[in-house]
Order: structure tokens, then sequence, then C-alpha cells
């Protein structure tokens, strides 16, 4: 609603026509079709097909489209002329192959996608999807979990999509030391079973990335298996970037030097995990939490990105021209 008022108040269009900043604004999709169609976590949808293509021509033809190679200059100190935009997908779901990748390799854009090596080529339910499965199934009128601390949830009040994503919030707080027992207890006062076996095939294979690679994208890892990276051991850290950075360059034949951090918030990441990969020769990471990077400013292991999540091409369009505008962050 607001960004159509500033659409319709002209604030868009003059922030349009200011000179841009020197910046990089990374943009930050997941999967790419219709979230209302999904048993799963209606939340990780960014965009249908239909939007992705209008949103990356418009980017083209307001901005240069930068290339991961291109971030590694800016954060060794080569100074962009304006706005850079970057655009990056996270967790490897094979819509990005069937949808995403025909728009950018058409439009001649690159994308980096960012792989949990653990998913790629199978049916395998990642814990998000397992939770918002849970309780968009459930026929409970209200759910009460005890752990980590006691809530009570409305489910035919508030309705069960928002209730996922609010469920799925507190999955990630710190507090939240067993993943498992979450999720039983989940599975419990739902009265609903995650899915198990025989799912259809959620993630792009390694063949499909390989083409993808052939035509101009590039890779980066997500960690092997998506654990929040602060709720595991320096050691257990290590071997998640580890094995998915050997998994990715055998497959891939080439040097993975990039991490996005899963979930990517500030608290997901610490100073221990950024230590960690830069001993291990990474170049850089990408958090998500929103924020311009700006020329001799850029932290290459907090590399900051905007998430698109299914906003109005109006509302992105203010997003991108105030960020270019003022370097400044949106909210």
């Amino acid at each position: 609603m607001l960004a159509r008022v500033c659409t319709w108040a002209g604030l868009t269009r003059i922030l349009e026509g200011l000179p841009q900043r020197r910046a990089l604004i990374v943009l930050n999709y997941h999967r790419i079709g219709n979230a209302d169609e999904t048993p799963f976590d209606s939340g990780v949808f960014s965009a249908t097909a239909e939007q992705l293509e209008s949103q990356i021509s418009y980017f083209k033809s307001r901005f240069h489209m930068a290339t991961l190679e291109e971030v590694f200059a800016m954060i060794g100190g080569d100074v962009p002329r304006g706005t850079s935009v970057l655009i990056t997908f996270d967790d490897g779901y094979l819509d990005n192959y069937t949808l995403a990748f025909p728009i950018l390799r058409a439009q001649g854009v690159q994308g980096v996608f960012f792989l949990p090596t653990a998913f790629i080529g199978t049916g395998k339910l990642p814990w998000w999807d397992e939770i918002a499965y849970i309780v968009k199934h459930s026929v409970k009128e209200r759910i009460r979990l005890e752990y980590p601390e006691s809530t009570t949830f409305d489910l035919k009040g508030t309705g069960a999509r928002r209730i996922s994503m609010q469920i799925l919030r507190r999955f990630t707080q710190p507090a939240v030391e067993d993943s498992e027992r979450f999720i039983a207890e989940l599975e419990k006062v739902c009265e609903v079973s995650r899915p198990t076996g025989g799912a259809d095939r959620c993630f792009l294979d390694w063949h499909e990335a390989r083409e993808m690679q052939e035509h101009g994208m590039a890779f980066g890892s997500h960690t092997h298996s998506h654990e929040i990276l602060t709720k595991l051991s320096p050691e257990l850290q290590q071997e998640e970037a580890r094995r998915s950075r050997k998994i990715l360059e055998r497959e891939l034949n080439q040097k993975i030097d990039t991490l996005a951090y899963p979930v990517g918030l500030q608290h997901c990441f610490s100073a221990g995990t950024v230590n960690i990969l830069e001993q291990m020769g990474y170049r850089a990471a990408f958090s998500f939490y929103g924020g311009s990077n700006l020329p001799g400013e850029i932290q290459p292991f907090d590399i900051r990105r905007y998430g698109v999540a299914n906003q109005s091409h109006s509302r992105l369009r203010l997003q991108t021209a105030w960020g270019a505008a003022t370097g400044a962050p949106w909210y």
C-alpha cells in the first residue's frame, strides 16, 4: 500500500531521477512459482515466473547487473560508477532451474545460486517445509508449544500460513537448541506427522547445475545440511563449510569460495563463524537481513542482501530506487 501511494505521489519517480549512489545492492530470491499452491512453506516463494521476468527487465533498464567476479573486484577496492545489482538465489529448489534459469539466460543476467549440498537432486524436505506442512495440515483451532517456552498460537483466528511463519521464526532463535525436539513437539500438538518418503524431487540436480554453469550462472555454498551455524559447535560449522565446498568443487569442477549463511539473520552467524571461513580460504559470505553495500564499507563476510518476498512491482521499484539514491537501508 505504501509503495502504491509513493508511486501515485511521484516519490518513486523522483528517487529514480536522482543520481545513483556508488553502491552494490544484492537481491535474494528463494523459490519461483505460486505460493498459494504449495502444501509446504509459502513464505519461501519470492516471485512467480512472470514477476521475476518483469523484475529482471526493470533492473536491467535501471542498473548495472553485476557478476560475482565484479563483486570480488568491488571488495578489492574497485568503485562502480553507479548502483550495481547482483541477483542471488538460496536453497537450489528445482524451480530455480526450470523457471528462473531460462529467464536469467534469456536476459543475459548472471544469477548466483547458493546450494545446500545434502538436498541437491533429492526429494528430501528441509526443516522449514516440514514445519509449514505440519501446521498447514493441522485441524486444531489452537496449539500450544512448551519448548523453548510456553506459547499459544491461534490457528483458526490467525490462519495456518501466518502461524507457520511465526513458528519458523521461533525455530531459528538461539533458544531452540534441540531442533528435533521442537519439530516432534509440533507434530504432537498439531496431530500431524511430517511427510516421509516418496516425495517428488524438490531440488535441482548436478546435471542441471552444470548446464546452468555452462550458460553463465555462478554457484556458492549454502553449507551442507542448512543448519543454523550458530547452533553448531565450531567443529561442526567447519565441517558444514568444508563438506559442502568439497562436493560443489567435485561436481562443478570449479573453485568455490563464497558462502551464504543459512537463514542469514544477524544471530545466525558470528565472529567465530567468520573466522572459520577466513581460515578455510573462503573469500566472501552473504547475509540476509537487508542493507546496501557502499564502496570502502563492504564487509566481505557480511555482504548484505535484501529479500525479494512476493512484494508488488511498485514496492520493489520504490525499494531499489531508494537504495540507489540514498544507499540507506529500506524497511
